[in-house]
Parts: structure tokens; sequence; C-alpha cells
């Protein structure tokens, strides 16, 4: 339940944007209210109900609600303000509902009870149809030909369904738009607590006696179709605790405390969420709703993160968020300061890290929580970008970078393909969250898989055909940096530059293998310099790598075969033997075998590979010194 406290008190600390979109849109509803996605018209009045004008600009807003109104479906629950056009015209029981909704309430603001006149006015319909909006339903078009009854019931059900807003045009006053009114929503917020305060319990949120709930609201995460996380009603019998006969059996939940932690779980999701399918992972700071680091990220993203915002009250609310962590986080992962230093700010945070995921259509589970001090979750991040980490290419140049999580799914299970990779990307998800966040050792099996799949080059294709070179090298750089992790997980630690000291078996044969691959293009290279031609074959030494991971002794003396007419071109290839005979003598007497490679097989490869770029960097820049 501790999430779910965390969320409340989340709210209550940054409530002051509550109703305020950000810079994209996204917005923490105040209590008691909820967003549609769009109103499709607006009607302006003055304050004795007088109609003005009608505007059919669409827009989406934030509107007063019940908790009935929240969840409804196909019954008929009308909102207290803000509504469709049948609840307003056109069904005579609907608005029966709604104007005994909106007379409750009319006293507590001017704006309200003038809404109220002008709907119960009934002139609604013929004040649209003079503003050139369409109302009425004709069997005929304007040809004369009759409309088929499908035809018609579409029309009837798009006009059932023109979403109302309404303006209140008062002299003197700022905020005519009622959706921006803090009035109007302090005003709404007063009575609905009011009226909903008759029954008590004791909420085992907070911990104090307030108005409970049964319905809570749904739509937390949108991708899961309005799917519930907490559902407590005697129609279904069912919570997230279990099954009872009556929802009063189960744990109490305040009515507001279920507002604040679905509002501020629903801002976090759409503003700051990781996203997969029906699956939302968010972190925030328990004492504030700071959005956290995305731990899913490569290393090179979080060097270039930041938090923005649109006003002053957004701006004093990120400012409670402590967004200076980010910059601090940045000096960390470039070596140049400890996350240590974070315990120095004023107040000790914690962070609460949750991952969520829809079963059905209608329900949601919590499938990953943790909640740990903050300095530990930006150091454990800190210590996965340090040990889980390798040479890749980013904006054109070799840096050192963690890769990110969709990239490691994507080694070790392929990249994605058909609808049941998503399934498979959810729970990987979740698995690397317990790796990152609870710092659980990396699955040999994850490693075996990558190290297989990226040991057969030629599974990585184009589109139109041929081989993909450049998604296989940045597959290569993956599998590294996942097999480096696993390694140090085992206190067996393997530097980011060339080891010419390393005698691990793997490691070797690795460094054999890289060097055959240059040897062959080296000399290939040479012969298209003289032909004009270019060779894009792959090597033999590519092009035997899954048989050299299995039988590298075998192989190695196959590749090592076929590398003859290539040493000839080189006129004896003097410096490459010397290469290949210091690597040898590192062998033990008994690893020089066709026992089966490990990954790191992959490290003395690519580490080999680099090693011979740079020497080629260093000529280059040998040769371009000024005399």
């Amino acid at each position: 339940m501790s999430w779910f406290s965390n969320l409340a008190e989340a709210y209550d600390r940054v409530s002051d944007m509550a109703g305020i979109p950000d810079v994209k849109g996204h917005v923490l509803l105040p209590l008691y209210h909820t967003k549609v996605a769009k109103t499709d018209i607006c009607i302006a009045i003055n304050e004795s109900g007088k109609f003005l004008r009608a505007d059919p600009t669409p827009l989406s807003i934030c509107i007063p609600c019940t908790e009935d109104s929240s969840t409804r479906t196909a019954a008929a629950k009308p909102h207290p303000l803000h509504e469709q056009l049948s609840y307003l015209a056109l069904d005579e029981e609907k608005l029966s509902m709604y104007l005994s909704g909106i007379s409750a309430w009319c006293g507590y603001t001017p704006k309200v009870k003038a809404v109220y006149e002008y709907i119960a006015g009934g002139t609604i319909l013929e004040d649209l149809q003079n503003s050139g909006i369409k109302t009425q339903i004709s069997d005929l078009t304007d040809t004369g030909e009759k409309k088929s009854v499908a035809d018609i019931k579409k029309e009837t059900d798009e006009l059932n369904k023109l979403f109302i807003r309404f303006r209140v045009e008062i002299p003197d006053d700022l905020t005519p738009n009622m959706w921006e009114d803090k009035n109007v929503t302090r005003a709404w917020q007063e009575y609905y607590q009011q009226s909903i305060s008759k029954a008590q319990d004791m909420c085992y949120i907070t911990g104090v006696t307030s108005p409970p709930t049964t319905k809570h609201p749904k739509g937390t995460n949108m991708s899961a179709f309005g799917a519930k996380l907490v559902s407590c009603n005697d129609e279904t019998n069912y919570t997230y605790k279990g099954r009872f006969n009556k929802s009063d059996q189960a744990n109490a939940i305040s009515a507001q405390a279920s507002q604040k932690a679905h509002a501020m779980l629903k801002y976090l999701v759409a503003a700051h969420g990781h996203k997969c399918d029906t699956q939302a992972i968010v972190a925030w700071a328990v004492d504030n709703g700071e959005e956290q680091l995305n731990p899913f990220a490569s290393t090179d993203y979080l060097f270039n993160t930041s938090i923005k915002t649109e006003n002053d009250i957004l701006q004093e609310s990120q400012g409670e968020l402590a967004t200076d962590y980010t910059k601090k986080l940045r000096t960390s992962l470039a070596g140049m300061g400890n996350a240590k230093s974070l315990e120095n700010t004023p107040r000790r945070r914690r962070v609460a890290v949750v991952a969520m995921d829809a079963a059905t259509t209608g329900r949601m589970g919590i499938t990953f929580y943790q909640d740990l001090p903050k300095n530990q979750y930006i150091e454990r991040i800190i210590h996965w970008h340090e040990s889980c980490r390798w040479w890749s290419r980013y904006d054109g140049k070799d840096c050192i970078s963690a890769p990110s999580a969709d990239r490691i799914i994507a080694a070790v299970y392929g990249e994605p393909k058909g609808s049941g990779y998503k399934k498979i990307q959810k729970q990987a998800r979740e698995r690397l969250l317990y790796h990152i966040i609870c710092g659980q050792p990396l699955d040999k099996g994850w490693i075996s898989a990558a190290v297989t799949r990226v040991s057969q080059p030629f599974s990585y294709s184009k589109q139109e055909g041929g081989w993909d070179n450049w998604q296989w090298e940045a597959a290569v750089s993956v599998t590294c940096a996942i097999v480096r992790k696993y390694y140090s997980q085992k206190k067996e630690e393997f530097d980011l530059e060339l080891d010419k000291t390393c005698n691990d078996r793997g490691y070797l044969f690795g460094r054999l293998l890289a060097i055959a691959d240059r040897l062959e293009s080296h000399a290939r290279y040479l012969q298209e310099g003289k032909t004009g031609g270019t060779d894009k074959r792959p090597t033999n030494a590519v092009r035997y790598m899954s048989a050299f991971a299995s039988k590298p002794m075998r192989t190695w003396k196959l590749i090592f075969g076929q590398l003859n007419p290539y040493i000839q071109r080189l006129n004896g290839a003097e410096w490459y033997q010397q290469q290949i005979d210091e690597v040898m003598s590192l062998f033990a007497p008994d690893a020089f075998s066709d026992r089966p490679l490990d990954g790191k097989y992959l490290l003395g490869y690519s580490l080999q590979r680099r090693a011979f770029k740079k020497d080629n960097q260093t000529q280059e820049d040998e040769n371009n010194e000024p005399n």
C-alpha cells in the first residue's frame, strides 16, 4: 500500500500545478475532475444566462466530475457542468438528471448558476442552429434521396456525443473560460466534498477518518484501455486484495486519497512514463512527485536530458522537484563527481519506482515496486552505467556508453517483429528493473542468447536483402556491454582498452579472429585501389564466426588456411604474422582446443579491432604533421 500513500503525498506537495498544462499539454488533474480528450463546441453566455455565441473549435480540457460520471460507460451519469449535447437537450431523461445535478451546486458560484439558467431555458438547440451548427437529423439528403438507417444512426450518435464547454462573460472577470477559472474548480470541490461527507470510515492510506469510496478512477494509463488499478464494488465482488461478499469488507480508501493518488500517477505516466504497449514504468521522488531519471536510458541520452517548465507555478513546482540532480548525475557519470555528494542536499529524499500493466481491458496491476533513498537510486543507476558500458558510435563519434534497455532486449531476443514481441519486451523490461534498481545479477541465459545471436552476422539483414554490417556492429557493442557487466558480477573485470597480457582463452581467440578479419580487409583494400572496384563481401572471419564460436581451434585452422592469398598480397604480412604469434604465445597448453567459446571472445574481438583503428588514426595524425 505504500506506493499508494506515496502518490497521494506527492500530490499534496505539487497541488499548485493542478489544472495547469505543461509545455507538452500534460496536466495534473484537480480533485474530482477528469480530462476530456476533445470538447467540440464552446458556448459563451453572459451572467444572466443569455446566449452570446458558439465557437466550434475543438479543445481538450479538465472538467468537474462525480465518481459515477468519471467511470460511466453506457449508464446515464451526467457530469456536473460541461457535457454532451444528449444530456443538455436531446434526451429528456438525461436532461432532467443534468439539471438536478447542476442545480445542487449552482449557489456556490454565479457562473454555474448562469449555465443552469441557460440550459433550463431550453434554447441551446436553436442557438446552435442559428450559429450554423447542425442540431437535427433528417432522413433526406440534399438531393432528395433517403439515407440508410445506418447513416441516420451514425449521425444521431455523433450529434448526441457533441461535447459542449461553457464560457461565462462577466464585466471585469479575467477568466471567462469556466475550465480555467480556479473559483469554479474550488466551488465544485467544496460542494462535492460536503456531499459525500455523510459516510465516514478509517482510510487505510492516510490513517484519517474520512468519506470512503468504492469507485476509483480509471484511465491511469491511457494505453491500457481505461483499466483500473483498484476496483472494489458489490457488482464485481472484487478488490485488489482479494474477493469479498461486499465492498465494505475490504480495506477502506478515502475518496480524496484515491483521487490524489490516481491523478498523480496518471500525470507521471502521461508526462514521464516509460511505456511499452499496456505497460508503464514511472519513477518519482516520494516527497514531491519529481520526475526521476529514466532507468532504461542509454548514457548518451542521460547526458542530454533536461526538465522544462512553462510558467512560474510550474517552475516553482519543478524547483521543489530539485532539478539540479540532473546536472549532478551528469557530472557523476562523466567521472567528475560522486553520487554520495547528493546526500548534502537540504532534504534527504526517497524515490519510488513502479511498473504496472493491464492483464485485461478492465484490470491493471502493479508488477514492480521499489522505494529507496534517492542517493541510492542515483548510485545504482550510475553503477549500472559504469559496469554495463562499451564502445559505441554516437553522433558519428566513438564513445563509451551503456546501451538503452530496448537495445539490450533487441540484442537478446532480436529486433521487434510481430505483436507477440510486445509481451516479451514487457517481461524483459521488468527483469531489467530488478537488475538496475535492485542490483540483481544479469541472467546467464540472456548472455548466452545475445552471444549466440551476434555470432551469426548474416542474421542481421537489410530489408532489400544483404548483410547489414552497421546493425550487426551495433549489436556487437551492446552484447559486449552486457557480457562485461555479467563477468564484473563474477569479479572478472575487463578494461575498455585492449589488454595484451590477458590470457583468457576466449579473449585470445577473439583477438585472433579480429586479426584475421583485419588482414583480409587490408589486402582487399589494397587490391581495390589497383582495380578501382569495391569489394563489399564479408571476410572469412565474419563468415565463419558462428562455427568459430562453437569449434574455435578447428575453425581457426580453416580461416588461417584461407588467409594465404591475402598474406601473399601483403608481401608476407609480416606485421600481422607477428601479431598472431604474440597472441598464440599467451595460450595455456590445454587452452587451444575446440571447447566452445563464451562471451569473452567478443570482448577480445571488439577491442582488437578498436586497437587497429587507433593505430590507423595515430599513423594518419603522424603523416599529417607539418614539416
